[in-house]
């Protein structure tokens, strides 16, 4: 899912004259994943809109996804996704498939590790604060992340986050091949009741799926 990040390939060079560690938009962040970190787990709805500048193109995709701990449930674009904290199952409704993996723990691609957009600025990315506004009695930030590492396939993420709630609002990745993909958070739940047995792949629910083990 990689090709969701890509943009223009001249902002990087411009974007990273200006990027510095923000104060204001550290402090910003810090709240975010300080709040982020003291739920038990989280259940988000969102829509993701995919357009290409290039082409001139767009279309947009719905999905859902609970986090808890290291472990996440996704169903996106046809796919259901199970992450019990180690292992990745894939199914495939289409073609009634299971892709197995082991994604690296310190893997930082939020694509391949969702949790990783609340933390991400932590490290390898410089951030600054954009703009400050009020929208319908909330307060909204606007913050920038620039990758420090220039092989990147993207030049910058940015974040809207409500600060009444420190809660993630929408988050744009700018790939450099003309591209954006924008998620945009419409329903934003905590602290539920969850069993484990929601991020494990029970194959007696999925009658004669194939399995691919991508493992070895």
């Amino acid at each position: 899912m990689k090709k969701y990040i890509f943009f223009l390939l001249g902002i990087i060079s411009i974007s990273n004259l200006f990027a510095q560690q923000d104060p204001k938009a550290k402090d910003i962040l810090d709240k975010l994943s300080e709040k982020t970190k003291s739920y038990k787990n989280i259940q988000i709805d969102f829509k993701v809109e995919y357009i290409s500048l290039k082409d001139n193109f767009k279309n947009s995709s719905q999905g859902t996804i609970t986090l808890q701990n290291e472990k996440y449930k996704l169903n996106f674009m046809g796919i259901e996704s199970f992450f019990d904290g180690k292992t990745l199952y894939s199914y495939i409704t289409e073609s009634n498939e299971v892709n197995i993996s082991e994604p690296e723990t310190d893997d930082t691609d939020i694509l391949s590790n969702p949790k990783q957009i609340f933390t991400l600025y932590e490290k390898e990315y410089k951030y600054q604060l954009i703009s400050e506004s009020s929208e319908n009695g909330s307060s909204f930030a606007i913050i920038d992340l620039y990758p420090i590492d220039l092989e990147k396939d993207y030049s910058r993420i940015r974040l809207q986050i409500n600060t009444n709630l420190y809660q993630l609002k929408s988050a744009t990745i700018f790939g450099k091949d003309g591209s954006n993909y924008s998620l945009a958070v419409s329903a934003f739940k905590t602290n539920l009741s969850v069993d484990d047995k929601l991020f494990i792949f029970d194959e007696t629910n999925y009658p004669n799926v194939e399995k691919i083990d991508l493992r070895w």
